[in-house]
């Protein structure tokens, strides 16, 4: 990776999790966000399935987050992307096409997402 661009996503990881930080728990933020096909049992010992989503390991199951298009995903799962990002959405995709079309297309890299509800409250 180049520095420049290394040097850019650190700070822009430092400056989210400042802003973090300041209002606890955020009711808005940014996330990298990507998809997985995988099925089987989630960490939180339910079965894979639409609308379901591994999330940084800050976020309690049962978070759900709304993308800006209004797609509502909850959080059921966890993954290896605190490793890359402080926030991060990993969305469940029955197929590697669909991920495509409906997470990376609509989407992208980054997104920000609004919390509807934090854990199983």
């Amino acid at each position: 990776m180049r520095p420049i661009l290394l040097a850019t996503l650190l700070l822009v990881g430092a400056t989210h999790v400042a802003r973090a930080a300041e209002q606890w728990p955020p009711e808005q933020f940014a996330a990298r966000v990507t998809f997985y096909t995988l099925r089987g049992v989630m960490a939180s010992g339910l079965q894979t399935r639409k609308d379901a989503a591994a999330c940084s390991k800050w976020m309690p199951f049962g978070t759900q987050l709304r993308f800006p298009d209004g797609y509502v995903v909850t959080c059921l799962d966890r993954g290896h992307g605190d490793w890359y990002w402080p926030s991060w959405i990993d969305v469940w995709s029955p197929t590697y096409s669909w991920g495509l079309l409906n997470v990376e297309r609509d989407y992208g890299l980054y997104a920000t997402v609004s919390v509807l509800r934090w854990g199983w409250e």
